[in-house]
Formats: C-alpha cells, sequence, structure tokens
C-alpha cells in the first residue's frame, strides 16, 4: 500500500486542528503520515495542539521549513508540525507543506484537508482505492479527487466540487451554464508530484484557481462518492471577509477570463460596497 501525506493547515483554531486530527488517528487505513502547517497563529494553538497529542500519547515535532528537523523522514504514527513562518494564507500554507512533502521522498499520495473537517472512519481507505481503480482504468492518467461533504445534520452539502457561474461570479452546487467545475479545496486527494498552488490568492478562489492548474497540467478531475467528511458550520467565512473574496475573484477573473471583467467584477465591487455601508450603520 502507498503512503499518503496529510496536510492540515491550522491558523489560529488549535481546537478544531485537534478535533481533525482525531478523525485521523481513527482511520481503517493507518498508512499515512500527518505534517500540520502553522500559518504564525497568533493564539495558542500550538500549545491545545501539543497538549493533545500528548495526551492521546502521540509522538510529534516542530520544526521550521528548511530545518534538519524536516529533512528526516517522520515515524509511522509521529506527526510534524511546521511553522510556517507567516500567514501567507491558503496557498502559501498548503504549499509549505506539499513542499516539505515532496523532500521527504516517501509518499505517494497527497491529501490536503482543512483543519475544520473531520473524515470519516475508513475516508482514507475509500479514497486510496477509488484513486487506484481510476488510475487502472485510465492508465497513465493523472488523477485528483474531491470528497462527499456532509454538513453537521449528515445530509450531502456536495460531492467534492462546485460550479462557478462563469457570467455572475456566484457559485452554485450544480452545474449553471456556463460554468467551470472544480474540486472544494477543504478536501482534495491527489498524487505527491502534484504542481503548487498560486500563492497570490491569501483566501478564497484559492481552490478554484489551483484546479484550473491541475487540468492545465493534464489531471483529470473526479469524484469519490464514498469518502465522506463532515465540514463543521462557520469555518473561516464571515462577512468581514467581503472585500478578499472581491479581491480573489478579480485576480481569478483577470488570469483565466479577463474578457468578462466588465461584467462580473462591477456587480461584485457594488456589493461589497453595500455590505460595508450596512456594517458601519
Amino acid at each position: 500500500m502507498s503512503t499518503t501525506c496529510i496536510c492540515i493547515l491550522n491558523y489560529n483554531n488549535g481546537l478544531k486542528t485537534t478535533r481533525c486530527i482525531s478523525g485521523i488517528l481513527g482511520q481503517t487505513l493507518q498508512d499515512y503520515r500527518m505534517i500540520i502547517i502553522d500559518n504564525d497563529s497568533t493564539d495558542d494553538s500550538l500549545d491545545v495542539i501539543q497538549e493533545f497529542l500528548g495526551k492521546e500519547q502521540v509522538p510529534f515535532r516542530f520544526a521550521n521549513p528548511g530545518d534538519e528537523l524536516t529533512k528526516k523522514q517522520p515515524d509511522q504514527g509521529e506527526v510534524l508540525i511546521v511553522k510556517s513562518g507567516r500567514n501567507g494564507g491558503y496557498s502559501y500554507g498548503n504549499n509549505t507543506g506539499i513542499r516539505l512533502a515532496k523532500s521527504l521522498m516517501m509518499f505517494s499520495y497527497l491529501l490536503i484537508i482543512n483543519n475544520d473537517v473531520v473524515l470519516k472512519e475508513n475516508f482514507l481507505e475509500e479514497t486510496v482505492k477509488r484513486y487506484e481503480q481510476l488510475r487502472d482504468s485510465n492508465g497513465t492518467a493523472k488523477i485528483a479527487l474531491g470528497a462527499t461533504e456532509l454538513g453537521e445534520d449528515g445530509k450531502v452539502h456536495h460531492k467534492g466540487f462546485h460550479y462557478l457561474h462563469l457570467l455572475s461570479g456566484i457559485t452554485f452546487a450544480s452545474p449553471f451554464f456556463p460554468s467551470f467545475k472544480y474540486i472544494v479545496g477543504s478536501c482534495l486527494f491527489t498524487t505527491i508530484d502534484a504542481p503548487l498552488m498560486d500563492e497570490s490568492f491569501f483566501l478564497y478562489f484559492d481552490d478554484t484557481q489551483y484546479s484550473k492548474i491541475l487540468r492545465r497540467n493534464a489531471y483529470i478531475l473526479e469524484d469519490s462518492p464514498r469518502s465522506l467528511f463532515v465540514h463543521e458550520v462557520g469555518g473561516t467565512s464571515n462577512k468581514d471577509l467581503q472585500g478578499q473574496i472581491f479581491k480573489s475573484l478579480r485576480r481569478f477573473y483577470l488570469l483565466n477570463y479577463p474578457f468578462l471583467l466588465l461584467l462580473v467584477v462591477p456587480w461584485r465591487l457594488l456589493l461589497v460596497i453595500c455590505l460595508r455601508i450596512k456594517k458601519k450603520k
């Protein structure tokens, strides 16, 4: 069986990260290593994570990118906690983990998950099985998988993909022509030789852009219906980040659909302005 590197990005929420870790520790398939990337948290996240791992008797070690400690392959069950050095956003933090995973030269697969995700106990087993089935049927094709997200009520929120409606910039759960289908970045499984993310995206549309990058690198985007995870309500989204959403949307369209900028950007900018006016009131 091929080893999977599981990358978890933490920023100022150690408690959610420990719940995420707990779901991984209970996996039916144990052929994995965990790398936790801390994006320069300003709270007690690292203390919370360290205390949790100690109580669970899980071996771990801290390191900084480029340290000698990052060059030693982690033992079975050992968790590597890497301090990224700055809060560079989703893509920067995940790239820190991806680069490290590649450099260790012991992994076949890569699983990128948000820290507010809890995997069902057979998640990894089902995902690796699905990947190998698709690889066998598609020959030498490179594949990236989206997984099935459940709400805390147990209902399916999506099957690994969202659809960006290109004429409005609004995301839908189902296709709405013309739209771009992309893997939801909260839980993404692929090969260890996958390309890096675009670090010009701090937050939002990072997974949309990464799906563009994967497709440009000849990856087939598929789903894994039996790979289930629960995404906690809340996450990192709130109204205070509307400006960041607009910035990332504008960046995405500039890179991929510049001819639609004049159609999509004005009304989204108006939305941001209205929300800010409402907040001031």
